[in-house]
């Protein structure tokens, strides 16, 4: 049985080679573990495992080009060094392009086997520690303990390893591009583009320009269902290799099933997205992590404007719990900033910042009343990021263009926003 105390793993049929670099590894102080037929074995390395791979290029029963595939598809980053005899450097050069550290040719220094073997395992120490580092402020993103955020985050990671095609589905507001987004920065595709796109029904999107310029990078298309279906097509027969050129997400509105059934999506992306689509919950659904969302942007808010944080009182918390957050997590969002700037001040009574009633009396014309929240809100921006209108335009997800004319609309001037 494999346990994570090994940190040398050494593969290869002849025994006499594995007991004399087992002794000579031990003798180092290395937890070695041997295998001489490595099937099994190779399924049993646990995630992130601070160790490292010695195998043979020829073995009995498998390739071992087919192992390094195996290893490599579960973690690409697995420091897999193979050992080849004279004849077969080519096969060992075809190893390190497919994925392998390096490769060590017999007869074996062992000088050079142990500089070898301590290299790959201080470059993997710092590789898993660093990932942990990454995972824990990534992890900051998804906010709560309730059951379904845990095994999102689980999905989500796992899927991140594997660099598939990914379908993220939900209500608006659930987290689905905070989710794409996840995905991409715990990828080996972290530094390379990120694009997302929205499909719009009259716009005209080319998948083969994006494709260019998304490169090696991670490519999210909202609503495909509006993709005319030979550019679905084109992504389907880009995708349709073992070793995929970009890591492609869809978030839509709607399941999987749905759209295949609408007919609005060709057969060969339903099967490319068919084990990894992921439902993203409505917030009441995992309502534990509501009050827990909504003081971590109120932290968020006081530790940037500089102002001191107010605790949400019992009454507050049960009035939160009580909402039915049809915008789901940016709502509250949006109220947690509110509340941090005072322009939602807490009341001795129940709260009513959140709920709004329906005046029998002096009612508006629908219009007005529109005109009237969107001015508001406009306006409550301005107040939070200080008269800054790229953040402001980011925050309310419109361009900047939109949000000047709705601003001369209602004659807002954003100096009047600014801190002087």
């Amino acid at each position: 049985m494999f346990n994570s105390a090994y940190n040398v793993l050494l593969i290869d049929d002849d025994i006499d080679i594995l007991d004399s670099y087992q002794d000579l590894l031990r003798e180092e102080g290395y937890q070695v573990l041997t295998c001489a037929d490595p099937v099994d074995i190779v399924s049993q390395i646990p995630d992130n495992w601070i160790g490292v791979v010695l195998c043979d290029v020829l073995l009995p029963n498998i390739s071992g080009l087919t192992l390094l595939e195996h290893m490599t598809q579960r973690d690409p980053q697995l420091p897999i060094i193979m050992i080849t005899g004279h004849g077969d450097v080519p096969m060992a050069v075809e190893a390190v392009k497919k994925g392998a550290t390096n490769f060590l040719e017999k007869p074996i220094s062992p000088e050079n086997l142990l500089i070898q073997v301590e290299h790959a395992l201080e470059k993997r120490a710092a590789l898993i520690e660093n990932r942990y580092w990454q995972l824990a402020k990534l992890n900051e993103s998804f906010i709560g303990q309730s059951d379904w955020i845990c095994t999102i985050r689980n999905q989500l990671q796992k899927l991140a390893d594997i660099d598939v095609p990914v379908f993220l589905w939900g209500e608006t507001g659930t987290g689905r591009h905070l989710s794409a987004t996840y995905l991409h920065k715990l990828s080996q595709r972290k530094q390379a583009p990120f694009i997302s796109i929205e499909c719009l029904e009259q716009s005209t999107i080319n998948i083969e320009n994006l494709i260019n310029d998304v490169k090696q990078g991670t490519l999210v298309l909202k609503n495909i269902h509006h993709l005319p279906a030979n550019e679905q097509q084109l992504l389907a027969n880009k995708l349709n290799h073992q070793a995929y050129p970009f890591r492609l997400i869809v978030i839509s509105d709607v399941p999987l099933l749905h759209l295949i059934q609408a007919q609005t999506l060709i057969a060969e992306l339903y099967y490319l997205f068919l084990h990894t689509q992921l439902e993203l919950l409505p917030l009441k659904k995992h309502a534990t992590d509501i009050v827990p969302i909504f003081c971590h942007y109120v932290h968020k808010s006081c530790a940037r404007l500089n102002k001191d944080y107010v605790e949400p009182s019992k009454k507050l918390r049960q009035h939160l719990l009580n909402q039915q957050w049809q915008g789901n997590v940016k709502e509250l969002i949006h109220v947690a900033e509110l509340y941090a700037i005072g322009l939602l001040a807490e009341q001795t009574s129940t709260p009513t910042f959140i709920t709004s009633s329906i005046k029998t009396e002096n009612i508006k014309p629908l219009d007005e009343q529109i005109n009237e929240y969107e001015k508001q809100i406009i306006e409550e921006a301005l107040i939070f990021y200080q008269g800054r209108i790229n953040e402001v335009a980011n925050y309310l997800d419109i361009p900047r263009k939109k949000l000047y004319l709705r601003m001369r609309k209602y004659g807002i001037d954003k100096k009047n926003y600014k801190l002087s």
